[in-house]
């Protein structure tokens, strides 16, 4: 998952008055679960802000591109902006198949 990802939950869950879920969400995934945390860094917004021009994606959507180009990850959404990407995207109802 991206940091970006686990930010936005969490400012989700604070809008909805639910920000004593995050903690333990949190604990859920990462500490007691095996999901990994990852990032771009600062030396690779130039990269970010290529895939926007490149693929008209917004922000979140080229950060979550870059991560997964860094990583070689599936980018799993419901976004049918990554379509137009050479990456795509795996719909979430086929991730819970398998």
């Amino acid at each position: 998952m991206s940091d970006f990802s686990l930010h936005s939950i969490g400012i989700i869950l604070s809008r909805l008055g639910q920000r004593d879920v995050f903690p333990q969400f949190v604990d859920d995934l990462f500490v007691q679960g095996s999901v990994n945390l990852f990032s771009v860094p600062p030396e690779d917004m130039r990269e970010l802000v290529d895939v926007m021009a490149r693929y008209n994606l917004d922000f979140d959507d080229a950060y979550q591109y870059v991560v997964a180009a860094e990583f070689d990850a599936d980018i799993v959404s419901f976004d049918g902006d990554f379509d137009r990407t050479d990456r795509g995207r795996v719909m979430p109802s086929r991730i819970l198949t398998e």
